[in-house]
């Protein structure tokens, strides 16, 4: 995918995550205004680089009763395209 709908990008900030240090920004629901996961902006170590420009949204948080994804579909974490640019 290379973009995703129906969010809003939080502030960037610099996090430590598992895999290093990375510029990252909060998704939220533009519905219900929870947080969905992040957006990478930058990664500091380089063989992290790969996940510049996409979102990570959190399974748990996207699917449920109203939710158009399977529970099947989606593992644990996925990453899936870059912002759209409107």
């Amino acid at each position: 995918m290379h973009s995703a709908v129906n969010v809003k990008l939080g502030k960037k900030e610099d996090r430590p995550l598992l895999t290093g240090v990375h510029t990252v920004a909060d998704v939220f629901c533009v519905g219900c205004n929870d947080r969905v996961g992040w957006y990478y902006h930058k990664a500091a170590d380089h063989s992290q680089k790969y996940k510049e420009g996409k979102y990570l949204l959190e399974r748990e948080k996207i699917t449920g009763s109203f939710s158009v994804i399977s529970d099947n579909v989606w593992p644990s974490l996925t990453l899936i395209g870059s912002p759209s640019t409107s």
